[in-house]
C-alpha cells in the first residue's frame, strides 16, 4: 500500500500548480499516480494550500481510528437483548427513549446499531446477529456514508446552470451519461446518449470503474467525435465523475450534475439503459464480454428506428444533420 502524501510533497504540489504544470506532469514529477494528485488537489477548496491540506489530512487520520461503539455496557446489553427478540435497529433506538426517559447515556441511533453489528470482528457472533435482522445482508453500506461520498465531487455545476438550449433538444452536442453496474459491483459499462439524436455510446469499464478510469474512458469516447457533438454532459452525482474536470480539460465538454434522486432529469439516458439491459440483464458479469460485443449492441441501438425521430434511426439523423 502506497504511503500517504507528506507535507514536503504538498509544498511541491503547490509550487508546481503555481507554475501551471499539468496534473499528469505533477504526478510524474512526484512518482505518484495521477488520481492521487487529483484527490489531493480536491481535498480543500481552491486555491490549493499545502498547510490546509496537511491539517485536513491529520484531522481525518485521527477521526478514522476505530473506537468501541458501545462503551456503555448497559446500553450494549440492551441492544443485544432486543436484537435477539428480532427488534429492528430503529425500534431499539426509539424504544430506548421510552424505557430510559431520564438516562441520556442510554441513547443510540439506528445507524450506530447497524455499524455495531457489521463491525463485529468475531464472524460467528456477527453472523448470528445478522440473522435477527429483517434483510440479513452479509455486507452493508452506511446510508450516511454513501450520501457524504456522493456530495464530495469538487466544483460541481448544477443542472440548473446548464444552457437553456439543452432543454429544447434542437441543438446537437448535449449528452446524458451514467454507469450500468455489473455482477458484484466489480465491472461496469458507461452509457452516453446524445439528447437530440438519441445516439448511444457504450464505454466498457472491465478492469476498473473508479473515477479516473471512468472519466478516461469517456474522454476516449468523445475525442474522435466531430466538434459539433461536444458541448455538454449531464450526469448524476455518482462519485465516478469526481474527476469530471479532466473530461472538460481534454474534450471541452462542460459537465453538469442532476439533482439527487432525480432520474427524470436524464430521461433519455434512463430509457437507453433500459434498452441496454435487454442485452445485458441485471447481474451480468461484463468481463465475460469483448469490446466487439459492446460495439455490436451499440450498433444495433443506433440503427433502431426511434419514434422521437419520426422513425428515423440515430445514425440516419446524425448523417442528415452533420
Amino acid at each position: 500500500m502506497a504511503q500517504k502524501l507528506n507535507f514536503h510533497e504538498r509544498v511541491q504540489i503547490f509550487a508546481f500548480l503555481s507554475k501551471n504544470l499539468p496534473v499528469d506532469a505533477i504526478a510524474q514529477q512526484l512518482n505518484r499516480h495521477i488520481s492521487t494528485i487529483y484527490r489531493e488537489i480536491s481535498r480543500i477548496s481552491a486555491p490549493y494550500s499545502p498547510i490546509k491540506a496537511q491539517n485536513d489530512s491529520v484531522i481525518k487520520a485521527k477521526n478514522s481510528k476505530r473506537k468501541e461503539i458501545f462503551q456503555n455496557k448497559d446500553l450494549k446489553t440492551y441492544v443485544f437483548a432486543k436484537l435477539e427478540l428480532y427488534w429492528s435497529p430503529e425500534q431499539i433506538s426509539k424504544r430506548l427513549i421510552i424505557d430510559f426517559p431520564q438516562n441520556q447515556k442510554m441513547r443510540t441511533s439506528t445507524e450506530t446499531i447497524y455499524k455495531f453489528i457489521y463491525n463485529i470482528k468475531d464472524p460467528h457472533k456477527k453472523k448470528r446477529l445478522i440473522q435477527f435482522l429483517r434483510h440479513r445482508k452479509k455486507h452493508r453500506i452506511s446510508r450516511k456514508t454513501k450520501n457524504i461520498k456522493r456530495g464530495k465531487i469538487p466544483n460541481m455545476k448544477s443542472i440548473h446552470e446548464r444552457p437553456f438550449e439543452v432543454e429544447s433538444r434542437e441543438i446537437l452536442g448535449h449528452w446524458e451519461g451514467d454507469l450500468i453496474i455489473g455482477k458484484g459491483h466489480k465491472t461496469a459499462i458507461g452509457t452516453l446518449v446524445e439528447r437530440s439524436s438519441r445516439y448511444v455510446v457504450i464505454v466498457p469499464l472491465i478492469r476498473n470503474k473508479d473515477s479516473y478510469s471512468t472519466v478516461r474512458g469517456f474522454v476516449n469516447a468523445f475525442q474522435n467525435m466531430p466538434e459539433p457533438l461536444k458541448k455538454t454532459l449531464t450526469y448524476d452525482r455518482g462519485t465516478e465523475m469526481t474527476y469530471h474536470e479532466i473530461l472538460t480539460e481534454k474534450t471541452g465538454i462542460e459537465v453538469y450534475f442532476a439533482d439527487p434522486h432525480s432520474p427524470w432529469q436524464r430521461g433519455s439516458n434512463e430509457n437507453t439503459n433500459g434498452l441496454i439491459r435487454n442485452f445485458f440483464p441485471k447481474g451480468t458479469d461484463f468481463s465475460n464480454y469483448s469490446e466487439e460485443d459492446f460495439h455490436r449492441v451499440q450498433k444495433l441501438l443506433n440503427n433502431r428506428p426511434r419514434k422521437a425521430l419520426d422513425f428515423s434511426t440515430p445514425i440516419e439523423f446524425l448523417n442528415y444533420i452533420i
